[in-house]
């Protein structure tokens, strides 16, 4: 079963995206999908060490 996703984000920003997605031949949908694939195949997120304190 497939679970229906909605967000708002600014239109620049959107529109920045879909070009980048565009010129690598996906759809923004395409590239959300496969985004969250990834995260759920690996157990991982790009974002798992981006708010923990670097260590001196």
């Amino acid at each position: 079963m497939e679970k229906l996703i909605q967000i708002r984000i600014e239109e620049e920003i959107r529109n920045a995206a879909d070009e980048v997605f565009r010129r690598n031949g996906l759809t923004t949908q395409q590239a959300v999908k496969m985004f969250l694939t990834q995260v759920a195949n690996n157990g991982q997120s790009p974002f798992d060490n981006l708010f923990t304190p670097k260590q001196q």
